[in-house]
């Protein structure tokens, strides 16, 4: 009997030997699928790394978002989204160099960046070169036409170079994207103040309120604007629109105040402006320079003389440089009968604010008065 445990065995121990050699090292295949795993696998730990750095930067945990992101900066440093959020991150703490290269980089990885550009704009604002910011914008906005924030960045830009008939032309020819933008209204606004041109400013104001989601925003804006134009009651009723807590505020106190008076309520404006001033001095504060001028000026106009000389004190205590207190020192002695001394006081105003018109008209005034009553125009200068 022939045994074939020989020929078997070396048989075997040839297949085991390839199967062994088989194994001393992946194939090219192997290694492709290995590398697809690992990129798969580092891409889910980037987008993590990502999606936390972006919720940090919301949160304003600025030093969490800049340790997650560069996790995702390190694993793919060509990703251009992940420099562009670095970017954001970087420039909310104030790093404005690093920022500018990491949104430079991101344009260079990705040419269709609309953000990068925009970004480099504010950059570019914030150094002071609005010529670049511009050329920022305009890239931007050239990239995505229909976002607003580009727009309103590159208009205001123009506005702020003093180029009124660009800004006005780029909002014409991008209308049929913005025609009902709260903001666009607003900017609108903006422009025909920078013209002078109140009534169209206050008509686009009223229109950005209409169609603001939150009015409160331009309200303010609405009553500065009316109460530069002389629309007393637009200015009231745009007042009265904003919240209390803001309401309260002491320039809208004072505006709501003049404009009042204005209306022919001088008692209410008088009354309002003293519960503000009560209200400062239960701060443990004391009044300033703009509420005396104020309230000084509106006592004049019911007759309070008292209250427009002790403002008047206040004011040349506190601002001897400044006509206001003077002006108010000359309507007290002209109220007394004493023109002498209000010639006195109106030409010391007129002396420190020589284009006040106010001034100069109440000295002629006085000046007739003296003459016309045999006075003698006494020429003794205020101390």
């Amino acid at each position: 009997m022939i045994s074939r445990s020989g020929p078997f065995r070396i048989a075997a121990m040839g297949v085991i030997a390839t199967l062994l050699a088989a194994c001393t090292g992946p194939t090219k295949t192997g290694l492709e699928v290995r590398k697809a795993a690992h990129d798969r696998f580092n891409r889910v730990g980037s987008a993590v790394a990502m999606d936390q750095a972006n919720q940090a930067l919301h949160a304003g945990q600025f030093k969490d978002a800049l340790t997650h992101i560069d996790r995702a900066v390190t694993a793919f440093p060509d990703d251009a989204k992940a420099r562009l959020l670095r970017g954001r991150i970087v420039l909310e703490m104030g790093r404005l160099e690093l920022a500018m290269t990491e949104f430079k980089n991101s344009s260079t990885l990705d040419p269709s960046c609309d953000e990068c550009h925009y970004y480099e704009g504010v950059i570019y604002q914030r150094w002071g070169r609005d010529d670049e910011a511009l050329r920022a914008y305009e890239a931007a906005l050239t990239l995505v036409p229909n976002n607003t924030h580009y727009l309103l960045a590159q208009a205001e830009t123009l506005v702020a170079l003093g180029r009124i008939g660009e800004a006005n032309q780029l909002i014409e020819d991008s209308e049929c994207h913005f025609e009902f933008n709260s903001a666009l209204a607003h900017l609108r606004a903006e422009i025909a103040m920078a013209e002078d041109d109140m009534p169209r400013a206050l008509r686009n104001l009223e229109l950005a309120v209409t169609l603001a989601s939150d009015p409160t925003v331009y309200q303010e804006d609405l009553a500065h604007a009316a109460f530069r134009a002389g629309e007393w009651d637009r200015c009231l009723n745009a007042l009265d629109a904003i919240p209390e807590r803001v309401r309260d505020r002491d320039d809208l106190s004072r505006a709501r105040a003049r404009c009042l008076a204005m209306t022919g309520r001088q008692l209410e404006a008088r009354d309002a402006l003293l519960e503000q001033e009560k209200r400062a001095i239960a701060r443990g504060e004391s009044t300033s320079t703009e509420h005396d001028v104020a309230l000084g000026y509106i006592a004049s106009m019911i007759g309070d003389w008292p209250r427009v000389d002790l403002c008047a004190r206040r004011l040349i205590g506190r601002s001897p440089l400044l006509a206001d207190g003077f002006v108010m020192k000359g309507m007290v002695a002209e109220s007394q009968g004493d023109l002498t001394t209000a010639i006195q006081f109106f030409r010391k105003a007129t002396e420190l604010d020589p284009a006040r018109r106010m001034s100069r008209n109440l000295l002629a005034r006085a000046e007739a008065l003296d003459l016309a009553s045999g006075g003698t125009l006494a020429g003794i200068a205020v101390r």
